[in-house]
């Protein structure tokens, strides 16, 4: 398993905490810009069309993040805040005053950045420390020589593996290094699997997924989306310009499409396009669902993978 995944699923395990009796997401993932540097063959945002087909345009203001970083605040969250998503985020101009904000009004949570690492240097890995930041994950994709370079920077800085992360994504067999998925059925994940991975010939996928159950994803205009796979921002549950975060975690909309990936039933939108495996990780967050809306969880053992603890 990718060593981010293990960290991933560690921070889902072990910030699984309750509000109002209900428990709470431990991962806020944030799409903060609408631009990438690269155009990876297997990624949706190498369509030069994808962001204006998908209304995504702009940047994250500063004034909205706050706005979620007080939502956060009013429910006592120190879950995991990830910049990530549709794009890279460190085309965003004000990222270090970003990881500055999340410091200073959530003290107790933790703030990733993924990135190629294209706009990476080291006064930029310094100041976004000093900010605050508590992880940052750097795909390389060009060749062992980026990954001498970054290791170097890495050790320039003072920082720890559990601080920075190289991943290599640069393997010969054209696996990339990766688990791949279908981004919601935008590219063929088939063409790109590892080859010790089976293709995905059928679907809707018949099993449970627990994505919508530990984590939510933002987009840069304040949608809230129900995972970081749903590039086509075809299910919205809410905006937080209009309703609170936690009002958006507790809509009838979002536990409906739950009960159903409870029942491992995908035929929804837009789980039905989707081929992502789903429990690897949050299983404890999916039963802690369960008992909160009144549902045994014994009952759906059956649809429940042994992995994902």
């Amino acid at each position: 398993m990718d060593l981010s995944v293990k960290n991933k699923a560690k921070v889902v395990r072990d910030t699984l905490t309750y509000f109002d009796d209900f428990p709470v997401f431990s991962i806020v993932e944030l799409n903060i810009t609408a631009a990438c540097t690269r155009s990876c063959v297997f990624c949706p945002a190498s369509d030069k069309d994808f962001y204006k087909k998908n209304h995504i345009k702009g940047k994250l203001k500063p004034s909205l993040y706050k706005k979620l970083l007080n939502d956060l605040k009013s429910i006592g969250y120190h879950g995991r805040i990830i910049f990530s998503g549709f794009s890279e985020p460190l085309l965003h101009k004000n990222l270090q005053e970003l990881v500055g904000e999340t410091k200073a009004v959530l003290p107790a949570s933790s703030l990733e950045i993924i990135t190629n690492g294209d706009l990476l240097d080291f006064p930029m890995l310094d100041k976004l420390f000093q900010a605050g930041l508590k992880f940052i994950c750097v795909s390389l994709y060009d060749g062992e020589h980026q990954f001498e370079h970054f290791n170097k920077m890495k050790t320039k800085a003072g920082l720890s593996d559990s601080q920075m992360m190289l991943r290599r994504r640069y393997y010969q067999d054209g696996d990339y290094g990766l688990i791949i998925s279908n981004r919601g059925g935008l590219v063929d994940s088939n063409q790109y699997r590892d080859k010790n991975e089976s293709s995905i010939e059928t679907l809707p996928l018949q099993r449970i997924c627990y994505y919508p159950f530990y984590m939510i994803k933002m987009d840069l205009n304040g949608d809230m989306l129900i995972c970081s796979h749903d590039w086509q921002k075809r299910f919205v549950v809410g905006n937080i310009l209009k309703e609170s975060v936690w009002d958006i975690w507790k809509k009838k909309n979002l536990n409906s499409l739950k009960l159903s990936l409870a029942h491992a039933d995908r035929n929804i939108v837009p789980c039905n396009t989707c081929d992502v495996k789903g429990d690897v990780m949050g299983k404890d967050s999916f039963i802690a669902w369960c008992k909160a809306t009144g549902i045994n969880p014994d009952s759906l053992s059956r649809t429940c993978s042994a992995e994902g603890k």
